[in-house]
């Protein structure tokens, strides 16, 4: 479980959202992709349980393919100058 205390009691107010995602292969039958899905998130058990761990689980009409892949560009935009400006490189 997260301390979701770790940033506000020590530094200013910091956001990270934590989202997981299934990657398949660019050649999956998008069908396919669209049942597992749907049926991802769609039960309450694992909602609720997600919700424990801490991740940001986002609105409905935005847990497709396409809005995982503006989320993805819009944080590396939002980063990459960031992670640049301070050298930081990966291991």
């Amino acid at each position: 479980m997260l301390d979701k205390n770790l940033f506000t009691n020590r530094s200013p107010p910091a956001q990270a959202p934590l989202r997981f995602a299934i990657l398949p292969k660019a050649t999956a039958v998008p069908s396919i992709i669209a049942k597992l899905n749907a049926a991802t998130l769609a039960d309450p058990a694992v909602r609720a349980r997600s919700v424990d761990q801490g991740l940001d689980i986002p609105p409905r009409g935005q847990q497709t393919p396409e809005a995982l892949a503006a989320f993805q560009k819009a944080e590396i935009e939002k980063w990459w100058p960031i992670v640049k400006a301070a050298g930081i490189k990966g291991e």
